[in-house]
């Protein structure tokens, strides 16, 4: 039997966009399958059974004939993947660069991901992810001036450019939510609006709407005043209202995509709060937080270490909105995982379907907290730390497929 592994022109293997694949069946299941049964098969069946697999194990697929090379990539196929809306997410982290990693709760092992090549003029700042929705990802600069932004759907290597934006030059938060039951999606972005032509030194916040069906902006309402977006949080959508943590003191603003405007959250934050992160799931909006508390102080008059914990709070609704805690990290659990991390180390905290991922540039460990069971477990170790890790790592839920398009 030909080994699925091994480098060879025409293997999966080969390909750029996922180098590291998982074995599928091992050579004792293969000898039991009657082949028979499969000749039997009819061609449009097989198709559809190919079509559901998960995305690694369609490219190792592709080495088998010249037919399931090409079918792979074609409308047909496309057409197939579409049909299926149960297709799990997984968790892909990312820093600045062209390569990432991608975690598959299928296979449980990480994946290399090669993200397309962006050929931009020297006098444009170099891009790097910035957002996620199902199977997109959204490249801009949170750093320096940035006008332009694009979109990609890194399994098909296919990339959009994306037409200007109307009067942002800086970025403060941009966020990208994808209907794949229309193929289309929508970016929102908060930044500061600078104006050359009347005050160089004058900005103003602003927010502009991009729609993929138009490929035009729209402006929309401005944030208040107040808002500081300087959180590494790049916030969650639920229930097409964007929330993010806005600092210092740490608070939360929502942006309603169809009434296009701004409020604040009314909640009170826990106290003691460092390193808010928020998610979604099932329809409830969380945070994830660090929380600080002093054990006092010593005979002596200096300061006890403070003791650090992991925690979990919902939002909830009423007469007065309040974040209610629903979850603490065991205490032996958060202390190997912040064994590494420093007071100000921002942690990246990803909500993928049940599950919550914790992780920091600091350490190669990702903790993972199921909501449906209330347990803790880790992930394999991080296959590009340290040399691909740096401080503005990111991390967001990805859902491999093919059939969409930028």
């Amino acid at each position: 039997m030909r080994n699925p592994m091994k480098n060879s022109r025409g293997d999966a293997s080969s390909d750029p966009t996922i180098t590291h694949l998982a074995a599928v069946e091992t050579h004792k299941q293969h000898a039991s399958m009657d082949d028979r049964i499969w000749r039997q098969l009819p061609e449009d069946c097989i198709d559809r059974i190919l079509a559901r697999q998960p995305l690694p194990t369609i490219f190792r697929f592709r080495s088998v004939c010249k037919r399931w090379n090409s079918f792979i990539f074609s409308d047909a196929f496309f057409c197939l993947q579409s049909e299926i809306t149960s297709r799990p997410h997984s968790f892909l982290l990312c820093t600045h660069g062209r390569v990432a990693c991608i975690y598959s709760f299928i296979s449980q092992q990480w994946h290399f991901l090669a993200l397309p090549k962006i050929n931009l003029p020297i006098t444009i700042a170099p891009v790097s992810v910035v957002s996620a929705s199902e199977s997109l990802l959204c490249y801009g600069n949170l750093v320096a001036e940035c006008t332009t932004l694009f979109v990609s759907n890194p399994f098909t290597k296919t990339l959009r450019n994306l037409p200007a934006m109307q009067r942002i030059r800086l970025i403060h938060k941009v966020s990208m939510t994808a209907d794949p039951s229309t193929n289309s999606y929508k970016i929102m972005v908060a930044g500061e609006d600078k104006d050359p032509f009347t005050n160089p030194h004058t900005y103003n916040l602003s927010t502009e709407i991009y729609h993929s069906v138009s490929d035009s902006w729209t402006m929309a309402g401005c944030p208040p005043p107040e808002a500081k977006f300087g959180s590494a949080d790049p916030g969650v959508w639920c229930s097409a209202v964007f929330y993010c943590i806005t600092e210092l003191p740490y608070g939360v603003v929502a942006f309603d995509l169809n009434r296009e405007q701004w409020e604040e959250v009314r909640a009170p934050m826990p106290s003691c709060l460092s390193s808010p992160s928020l998610l979604e799931h099932r329809g409830r909006l969380l945070m994830v937080g660090r929380v600080y508390h002093s054990q006092g102080v010593s005979y002596k008059t200096e300061s006890i270490p403070e003791v650090e914990s992991i925690r979990i709070w919902e939002l909830q609704s009423g007469e007065r909105d309040q974040w209610v805690e629903i979850q603490k990290m065991p205490t032996n659990l958060c202390m190997e995982f912040m064994k590494s991390v420093k007071p100000y180390t921002p942690i990246v905290c990803v909500g993928v379907e049940n599950l919550i991922c914790l992780a920091t540039h600091l350490s190669p460990q990702v903790l993972v907290h199921d909501l449906s069971n209330e347990q803790w477990h880790w992930l394999p170790r991080d296959p590009l730390f340290p040399k691909c890790r740096n401080f503005y790592l990111l991390g967001f839920s990805l859902k491999p497929r093919l059939d969409t398009q930028p």
